[in-house]
């Protein structure tokens, strides 16, 4: 592959990064479960850390890092994100559901191309870090466990006698 095609292509995974890292800034901040919090969290990292991988590889090969900033894109998605998460937790994660089945997508992509093994190595790790938040996320929306947390919380606030 052509060293500009591949700079123009990783830099759109990294934008694509940049702009889930927007996305879980507007679900992290109206949820109120600790559980589904820390777990977002983790994977919020984990785009910050594709991120941070990505432009190393974009710089050597002579290209423009990707700034931590959405695009117009990443703006819309995270607005979206922020207004159905104001309707709660669940709506929080079909929202985060839907942002992760489109960055999973865009990493399948991504391994299609002819990529050095370096390069192609870095892109399976990222797109192994996908296929885990979408499965937490989709398991998450079934299960709903912070419905038991809730419930172990109002538990443990009943007074005894």
């Amino acid at each position: 592959m052509e060293v500009k095609s591949e700079v123009v292509k990783l830099r759109s995974l990294a934008q694509l990064d940049a702009d889930a890292v927007g996305t879980y800034d507007a679900a992290i901040s109206r949820i109120p479960e600790p559980l589904v919090r820390e777990r977002l969290n983790d994977f919020r990292v984990d785009h910050l850390r594709h991120i941070q991988d990505l432009n190393l590889l974009i710089e050597r090969f002579g290209g423009e890092p990707v700034a931590l900033s959405p695009d117009l894109k990443g703006a819309a998605m995270k607005g979206l994100t922020a207004v159905t998460s104001m309707m709660g937790t669940e709506a929080a994660l079909v929202a985060m559901l839907g942002n992760e089945e489109f960055t999973n997508r865009a990493y399948d992509l991504a391994l299609q191309f002819d990529w050095s093994p370096e390069v192609a190595q870095l892109i399976q790790k990222n797109r192994e870090d996908e296929r885990r938040h979408l499965t937490w996320i989709r398991d998450a929306i079934r299960a709903r466990p912070w419905l038991r947390e809730q419930a172990s919380a109002a538990e443990g606030s009943e007074i005894t006698s």
